[in-house]
């Protein structure tokens, strides 16, 4: 069938689409095949060339073979001046066709030929394309270097033309998120940039904002050998209700600490439209190593204001957090406040944990390995936790003295306690022991404290349960794990209210919380008698096996016996040697009214 003409898609995802605005089929390999002889302006290839760009890990049979069926499955692609695709002889010629990096034939001419150039190249070349290696991937990356080095070019001979100071500050700091190095780009970020909007009526944002020398690095410039600079994306708040114009100020803040920041030479930052397209990735592992961030600025917007926390992602550590008031009134204050706040928190933070940057740099797999442990945590179900304590021992054997994997595997045995009910001394002697490892290879390590205090709860030492989990807190009071493990000590302390506000708090930190935070909240409200909501804390678990044995204790005391005969059948089929007095004799509690309570319910539903 003729068409009426086709234009093809380069930047972002490769597709090729028809007059009507529709995608037309065609094969991958041919729309690569269009890319080259479009984009690189030859019209014309010889057939061995293509051949061989387009297949070189094949033999030239094969890949010859391989060129004249993609050519056949493109007959179809025609306009009235004939095919998209001509075989002439030894030769394939393109037909007529329109292409998207004409966007960047007359990039400087206007303000609006600007921008669109701007929002095609932040799409990057080919960027979702399946490349071929060697020659084809050489060419795509020559070409993506072209077009960086026209929209540079464009933009310093248009600084002094164009109104939009907006997109000039966008324009520079995707650029600058290339080679944060660059000095023509970073002078004309701080001539178009806010000002004093980093100010804050304290220190002037030069001073704050001014060039700082990276280990290994001189003012001057980089050394060869200089480490890679950390990576920073602050992810801006997703709208989730509420009044859109406070979220809206909320972003607009978090770009306004991006533009800032990009002016330091600390650090290399993520360029607001990056951040916003990563800002929801839940595998931290995955999200460390294809973008290569070092630190998140996790941002989210709720009735009591925003909520900002700086997390060093190779470990998943919560390194500075804050809550900042944000309404209505007062917007342009606010906003002036937050920014000079958070962006000299972050700078601090940043500059302060070089140490930490350099020392994923020169381990970054043990890191992996580690983040793939935790991963596996999320759970809590026994094959779970021990794929997790393989992830961690290989962060050992990567890394010996790898403080937050050690404090891991201490996880990992406690949490096996905990799930076989068995009272298995053993394995809490393994916990203690790893915890203590982790101290001893990084004394201020929240996580390494918050083990030692979950082992003690359960060798039924609640003091000092209590005094190492108060520790942690004082270290990182904004890591909820910290508070969920202080809030699940405080439960079997005899302090369930306390524990369930604390529980709170951790789950506003961490919305997206593991089981273990809802298991724990299901057992304070139980002993707070609040049943129905015991329940209901143990029905959002995922993984919702742990929770059979307070879910049918539950609606025991709630009269509903067969509810509970049914949850404690699946409980038994789990754990069948699961004995109601040899686990509250091991099980530590404060009170006796404790255990009095939860035998009650046990026995009630036929434990």
């Amino acid at each position: 069938m003729v068409g009426g003409g086709y234009h093809l898609q380069t930047f972002g995802e490769l597709r090729l689409v028809d007059s009507s605005g529709g995608v037309a089929a065609c094969p991958e390999r041919g729309l690569l095949i269009l890319a080259y002889l479009c984009v690189s302006e030859q019209k014309t290839a010889s057939r061995e060339k293509l051949a061989t760009l387009i297949w070189p890990d094949r033999e030239k049979s094969v890949a010859f073979k391989n060129l004249r069926s993609t050519l056949w499955r493109m007959r179809h692609l025609a306009t009235a001046d004939g095919p998209l695709l001509a075989s002439i002889e030894s030769e394939v010629a393109l037909g007529t066709l329109s292409c998207d990096v004409s966007g960047f034939d007359a990039l400087g001419g206007s303000e609006e030929t600007f921008r669109k150039a701007l929002a095609l190249w932040r799409e990057s070349f080919l960027a979702s394309a399946d490349l071929p290696a060697g020659r084809y991937t050489d060419w795509i990356m020559r070409k993506r270097q072209g077009f960086t080095e026209m929209l540079r070019k464009a933009l310093i001979d248009a600084e002094e033309r164009f109104a939009d100071r907006s997109m000039l500050r966008s324009a520079c700091a995707h650029l600058l998120e290339l080679d944060p190095a660059d000095t023509a780009v970073l002078e004309i970020l701080e001539r178009v940039g806010h000002g004093q909007l980093l100010n804050g009526g304290r220190t002037p944002a030069r001073v704050l904002l001014q060039p700082t020398a990276f280990v290994g690095e001189t003012v001057e410039g980089a050394s060869p050998a200089a480490p890679p600079l950390p990576r920073v994306a602050l992810l801006p708040p997703a709208a989730l209700g509420g009044d859109p114009t406070l979220h809206t100020v909320s972003v607009a803040v978090i770009e306004d600490i991006t533009i800032g920041l990009c002016s330091l030479r600390s650090m290399s930052v993520v360029a607001p439209y990056t951040a916003e397209r990563i800002r929801d990735a839940a595998d931290k592992a995955a999200f460390l190593q294809k973008h290569g961030v070092t630190y998140a600025l996790d941002c989210r917007l709720s009735d009591q204001g925003l909520f900002t926390q700086l997390i060093f992602l190779p470990s998943d550590e919560i390194i500075w957090a804050d809550r900042f008031t944000i309404s209505p009134v007062g917007l342009i204050q606010q906003r002036q406040e937050i920014a000079y706040h958070v962006a000299r928190a972050v700078t601090e933070q940043v500059e302060r944990g070089q140490a930490e940057h350099l020392d994923y740099a020169a381990h970054p797999e043990a890191y992996y390995a580690y983040l793939g442990g935790l991963r596996h945590l999320s759970g809590l179900g026994l094959p779970d936790v021990r794929r997790a304590r393989r992830d961690f021992r290989d962060a050992i054997r990567l890394k010996p003295d790898f403080a937050p994997a050690l404090s891991g595997i201490s996880r990992t045995y406690a949490t096996e306690w905990l799930l076989t009910a068995q009272g298995n001394n053993d394995l809490l002697s393994l916990a203690e022991r790893h915890a203590r490892g982790a101290m001893q290879s990084n004394e201020q390590l929240p996580a390494a404290h918050r083990e030692l205090g979950v082992v003690k709860l359960y060798q039924g030492d609640l003091d000092e349960s209590l005094a190492a989990l108060d520790l942690a807190e004082q270290l990182s009071p904004h890591y909820a794990d910290v508070l969920y493990s202080h809030a699940d000590t405080l439960v079997h302390a005899a302090r369930p209210a306390e524990a369930l506000e604390k529980l709170g708090k951790a789950l506003s930190l961490n919305p997206l919380a593991p089981d273990a935070y809802l298991w724990s909240a299901a057992g304070a409200s139980y002993f707070l008698g609040q049943y129905e909501e015991a329940i209901g804390f143990a029905q959002r678990m995922k993984d919702k096996t742990p929770g059979d044995r307070i879910v049918a204790a539950s609606w025991a005391m709630l009269g509903n016996r067969k509810k509970a005969r049914a949850h404690r059948m699946r409980a038994l089929k789990i754990n069948p040697s699961f004995d109601v007095d040899k686990w509250l004799a091991v099980v530590p509690m404060k009170e006796q009214w404790q255990k009095d309570l939860y035998r009650e319910g046990l026995k009630k539903a036929g434990f």
